[in-house]
């Protein structure tokens, strides 16, 4: 846990820092740094599409969660039912919790703190996700990387 608070804590204080010095202006969308990839998504959260989002397309499979894992960026594997795995660099469906916080007696330095949720391993998806243009791992070369916008649990 204590990795994260180092971790989070850093990023959270640059955050505000550069929020304070761009107040009055719109959110960033171009950068080579990925600010643009964390106004991207303050604004998918808080509900707002922005120019680049309401033009993605949406794609669409039925998959089985596997895992969730938080390395150089998020990691959401699935697999599909002839066994192909995809795997997706983040997840803008609310519903589901495909990640948890894990308690700290599990967190290390591999995990970070985070897990799959157990709850929903192994469990039936229909996933609808878009391609976007974002960095591929923190402070990466930008990429074109599957996102999830909306997973619903089959019965």
């Amino acid at each position: 846990m204590k990795l994260i608070k180092t971790f989070i804590l850093p990023l959270l204080v640059v955050s505000v820092c550069f929020s304070c010095n761009n107040a009055g202006s719109k959110p960033n969308t171009t950068t080579q740094n990925g600010v643009a990839t964390i106004d991207s998504i303050k604004a998918i959260s808080e509900g707002k599409r922005t120019k680049d989002t309401a033009k993605e397309e949406i794609l669409s499979i039925t998959a089985m969660f596997v895992d969730f894992t938080l390395g150089d960026a998020e990691h959401y594997t699935f697999t599909d039912k002839a066994g192909k795995t995809w795997e997706f660099g983040g997840c803008d469906d609310k519903k589901n919790q495909f990640a948890v916080e894990l308690p700290e007696a599990q967190a290390n330095e591999a995990n970070q703190g985070f897990g799959g949720n157990k709850a929903l391993q192994k469990k039936w998806f229909d996933l609808k996700y878009v391609i976007r243009t974002q960095p591929e791992y923190q402070d990466g070369p930008m990429a074109k990387v599957p996102i999830i916008v909306e997973a619903t649990i089959k019965n």
